[in-house]
């Protein structure tokens, strides 16, 4: 049985109703008879639909079955699709039939489970694909909606990061939520937070022991797209005589050995996993030493750009959890070295994929 509509279903109505609206405008041998929303899906069956639609294609009339989420994400849609299948079973003999999912915005995810299914869909952001009889209607718009936009961010926060951090850092395990916010150094509010997002996109599942990341590299890819190495570090640079990146990390390291660098980005990709030779040594540091004291130990001069030594503070703590330690050298973990290495140029792409395809990436992701 269909449960009553939240205040936010209510206030998506109109904007469903246009989008189905426009839909059936979109084809010109299409034509809506009747839209009914709230109603029985045949006489005397219990179920409902949120939105019935008969629609004359051509010579043939068509009976569609509309239901209406709130979200769009995976496990929503599966829900839906559950219900949209039953409801279409039940609908008289010899009618012609088609579901159609509707959302505020639906993700590639969500649009193949659909697809796979043989449900249409549509949504408010312009994405919509409708197959059945002869009719053929499929667009695909770039970006998300505002709302999606703020939900991702969400689950990229700091504090939502470092759950994620720990989550993806192999062997991949079920984490149960107190140990996972002990772990993490984070509430058990953010841990629910991160929990219910993973869970709703497919990206986990809960296992016997607690939640359990299932697409590592779902995640990671999302993360990256979302990640702004700007908005959560400060950065100063300095050129350097010493040409030899590793001899200038342990010159680093054993000055600052008090609170030692960690290090990230080319140098650390290299040294997990060789692939270019790092032509800048970045390390996150927790204070930025004195200029005249670096001038005077390693010969290093303040620049505005260029530096072949990248000093970096990060706004979050949290990027040095988990870490690791490679040849003598503290780096973060492998997940963080891919983040730090996005869109930062000189090849630092090239060194990520080398990184990535690493049988023993973040601890082993099989």
């Amino acid at each position: 049985m269909k449960t009553a509509k939240t205040v936010n279903e209510r206030d998506l109505e109109p904007q469903f109703e246009a989008c189905l609206r426009g839909l059936v405008a979109r084809v010109p041998f299409l034509k809506l008879a009747s839209l009914r929303k709230d109603v029985p899906v045949a006489a005397g069956v219990s179920d409902r639909a949120d939105r019935l639609a008969q629609v004359q294609a051509g010579g043939r009339k068509w009976t569609w079955v509309v239901e209406e989420k709130r979200i769009g994400q995976p496990r929503e849609v599966r829900t839906a699709l559950l219900q949209l299948e039953r409801s279409l079973r039940h609908l008289p003999a010899k009618t012609s039939g088609y579901g159609v999912v509707l959302a505020p915005f639906i993700s590639e995810e969500s649009a193949q489970l659909c697809t796979d299914a043989g449900i249409g869909y549509a949504d408010l952001a312009g994405n919509a694909r409708l197959c059945f009889g002869e009719v053929f209607i499929e667009t695909r718009v770039p970006g998300n909606p505002r709302h999606e936009k703020r939900a991702a961010r969400s689950l990229f926060a700091p504090r939502a990061a470092r759950v994620l951090r720990v989550l993806l850092q192999g062997p991949l395990r079920a984490w149960k939520v107190t140990e996972l916010a002990a772990a993490a150094q984070v509430s058990l509010g953010w841990v629910s937070a991160v929990r219910q997002q993973l869970l709703a996109r497919e990206w986990a599942a809960e296992a016997p022991g607690g939640l359990r990341v299932t697409k590592p590299e779902a995640v990671l890819d999302a993360w990256v797209k979302t990640d702004d190495w700007h908005k959560r570090t400060q950065t100063q640079e300095y050129s350097v005589l010493n040409g030899d990146p590793v001899n200038l990390a342990a010159q680093l390291r054993d000055l600052l050995g008090a609170e030692p660098p960690v290090f990230t980005q080319w140098l650390a990709g290299w040294l997990r996993h060789p692939y270019t030779t790092p032509v800048v040594v970045t390390a996150y540091v927790k204070h930025f030493p004195d200029d005249a004291w670096l001038r005077e130990k390693l010969l290093a001069r303040r620049v505005s750009v260029g530096g072949t030594l990248r000093l970096v503070q990060p706004k979050d703590e949290g990027v040095w959890n988990p870490k690791q330690t490679v040849q003598g050298f503290q780096l973060v973990s492998d997940v963080q070295i891919i983040l730090d290495l996005a869109r930062a140029g000189l090849r630092a792409d090239e060194q990520a994929e080398e990184l990535r395809r690493a049988a023993d990436f973040a601890g082993g992701w099989a």
